[in-house]
Order: C-alpha cells, then sequence, then structure tokens
C-alpha cells in the first residue's frame, strides 16, 4: 500500500530537520542519540539499536556494561549548593540544595528562616549565580544581609506593588533564563489567584534549571500551605527552640530545623542549628565594608550621602 520506490519525492522528516536546526546553531555534538553517539556519526548509522525517535531518543539505552541508575541525592557536586549550615548539607542528601530544586523554608517570626536563605544567597553567589529576591512582604534588609555574606552589587531586589505583580515579574526572569536562585519572601495574606501562580512559578523555575526557595510564614492560608506542599520537591520547617545567652545578654537562639518532605534524598530527619545575631560593630562593618573597589552606580535618597554604602539592586513598578 505504502510503496516508496515510486517516483513522487520523500517530504522531508521532521526529526531530522530539527536535529539540522539545532546542529547548525550549536554545533554537530549538541545532538546525541540515546546511545550518547552525535546525530550522523559512523557510530550511530552502524549501530544494531532500533532507530527511537520522541522522548524516548533522549533516553540511554540500557546494555551489560552501563552504570547503576544515579539517584537524585546522588547528583554531581557541581550541581549543588550549600546552605551556608554545614550540619544542614549532611541531612539532606546531596549535601545542598541540587540543581532546579524547589524549596519550601516555613518558619514563624524569628524563627531563622530568612537567615537560612541569606546564606542560600551567599553561597549561591560564590558559585556564580545570579540571584534574585523578590521581597513582597517589604521586610528585605541590606545590613543583615550583608552580614550574611550576600554581595548586594549582584542581588536583584523586586518590590513589587502587589502580590501578583511580583509573582509575574518573577515568571518573567525565570523564564529569561536569567537566575540561578530566586527567593520569594511570602507575606501571611495572599490573594486567592497567588496560588495557580505560585503553581506556575514552580514550574517555570525547574523549566529553566533555577533554584526556587520560598520563605513561608506560619500563619499562612491552609489551602495555599497544601499547595506549596504538593508543588515542592524539599519542605523544611523551623522552629526556635532556645536562646543563645553571653552572660545576661541574648547573642543568638537555636533553631529546630525538620525535613518534612524530600524529593533529593531521606525525609525525616531533624538538626539544631545555632543562629548568631549580628552585634552592632558587624553591622556597621557590614554597611562600611561593603564599597565596591569600581565605582558604584548612582543612589537616590539618604544612603547616597553615606560613604561605603552600596544599595542592592531595586525594581519598583
Amino acid at each position: 500500500m505504502f510503496d516508496d520506490s515510486s517516483g513522487m519525492e520523500r517530504p522531508a522528516d521532521p526529526l531530522e530537520s530539527a536535529f539540522a536546526t539545532l546542529q547548525t546553531r550549536w554545533g554537530s555534538a549538541a545532538v546525541r542519540l540515546g546511545n550518547g553517539h552525535p546525530v550522523g556519526s559512523s557510530s550511530a548509522v552502524g549501530s544494531a539499536a532500533p532507530a527511537v525517535h520522541g522522548a524516548l531518543a533522549l533516553a540511554v539505552l540500557p546494555d551489560s556494561h552501563s552504570e547503576a541508575p544515579q539517584l537524585l541525592w546522588d547528583a554531581p557536586v557541581s550541581a549543588v549548593i550549600s546552605t551556608g549550615f554545614p550540619d544542614l548539607d549532611a541531612i539532606l542528601g546531596p549535601s545542598g540544595l541540587p540543581a532546579e530544586a524547589s524549596v519550601v523554608v516555613r518558619g514563624g517570626a524569628s524563627s531563622g528562616k530568612t537567615t537560612l536563605a541569606l546564606r542560600c544567597v551567599a553561597e549561591a553567589q560564590a558559585d556564580g549565580d545570579i540571584v534574585a529576591w523578590l521581597d513582597l512582604g517589604q521586610t528585605f534588609d541590606p545590613v543583615e544581609a550583608l552580614g550574611r555574606g550576600v554581595d548586594l552589587r549582584w542581588l536583584l531586589v523586586i518590590r513589587p506593588v502587589d502580590v501578583p505583580e511580583g509573582l509575574a515579574l518573577a515568571g518573567a526572569l525565570l523564564s529569561g533564563r536569567c537566575l540561578g536562585l530566586l527567593v520569594v519572601d511570602l507575606p501571611a495574606r495572599m490573594p486567592a489567584r497567588a496560588q495557580d501562580q505560585l503553581r506556575r512559578l514552580v514550574v517555570q523555575a525547574r523549566r529553566s534549571g533555577a533554584r526556587l526557595v520560598l520563605l513561608e510564614p506560619a500563619a499562612l492560608d491552609g489551602t495555599l500551605q497544601a499547595a506549596l506542599s504538593r508543588s515542592s520537591g524539599l519542605r523544611l520547617e523551623l522552629e526556635r527552640r532556645a536562646w543563645l545567652r553571653l552572660g545576661r545578654d541574648v547573642v543568638g537562639q537555636r533553631t529546630r530545623v525538620a525535613v518534612a518532605k524530600n524529593r533529593y534524598g531521606p525525609p525525616g530527619r531533624s538538626v539544631d542549628l545555632d543562629i548568631h545575631y549580628l552585634a552592632d560593630g558587624e553591622r556597621s562593618m557590614a554597611i562600611h565594608g561593603s564599597a565596591p573597589h569600581d565605582a558604584a552606580a548612582p543612589v537616590a535618597g539618604p544612603a547616597a550621602a553615606e560613604p561605603g554604602w552600596t544599595r542592592p539592586h531595586l525594581v519598583a513598578v
């Protein structure tokens, strides 16, 4: 019924056309078959394996010499960043946050979730990532960020008019594949449509290969809390357990971090972290020690007159 021996010209294969386009743009070695050989190579053409098209072509073909499948928590070290707390890294499985991880950090006021997020930002910047902080509650403290090791010159802080606009801006940044880490500081009160926007944000972060950290307040609506729990890959619950004292002075706190959900390693573990507060002298050193070596961009407002101060890049809409 279907005879290819006729004189009719055979239409071009769409898959071959797509391969040709990718090879033209990225090089002949960029596209590989399921057996790992480049398209058009002698090993690919002469292989006895049957031709596989579509999404299955990306899967590695089984053979007797293949290695054991790699678990999610056995990700390459280069694809993992530290949380800034070695004891917490040790119980997460991959020794930190893997690429494309969506993390929910839940805790009340003074639970330490902001400090944990700032340390993740500092570690991501040290790894060369571009980081954005969506400040929906407008509570971002640049001095605290400096004291936790964040380089404000390479931090994009987004302060939108309302929650939907901020989530839309964050989604646009993720779609542009220009971020390595996005931190979203959620307020206690969220509009009804925020649930769908947050779900899309998680999907966009996964597709772009960016890490997403959502700071969830303890008073968040139960429906939205359940939606975040379902869509996240890692859920950490923080609770302050004790104060750290030096004589009569409170110098920090002890926070219990429980791994409530973990797609990248074993869940159910917990660890106590000692978080020390920044002293007045450390905050002053953070301010005056943040001046870049090159000339900073002009800063509007009262902080412009203070020497040595570098305001984070703000996007206010």
